[in-house]
């Protein structure tokens, strides 16, 4: 997928209604989505990102997290 197309309403209406499986699913793992992680999949939807713009997005959270989370250096 190349470009920029925004999400169409059948594609958003798809991707939610998978998403209560995807949940049960990763509760199968033992890994549940923390509020700030569904907060970033509602905004996502809300701008209807192309999965592209979504990898990316999801990209730039976790590295936030992990540097939020990375001990001070001496």
């Amino acid at each position: 997928m190349h470009g920029r197309h925004p999400l169409t309403d059948a594609e958003l209406a798809e991707i939610r209604r998978r998403r209560p499986g995807v949940r049960a699913s990763l509760a199968c793992e033992s890994m549940y989505l923390t509020v700030e992680e569904e907060a970033l999949f509602e905004q996502m939807d809300k701008e209807r990102l192309t999965p592209d713009e979504c990898a990316q997005r999801i990209i730039q959270f976790s590295r936030a997290k992990r540097r939020q989370n990375a001990p001070a250096s001496a």
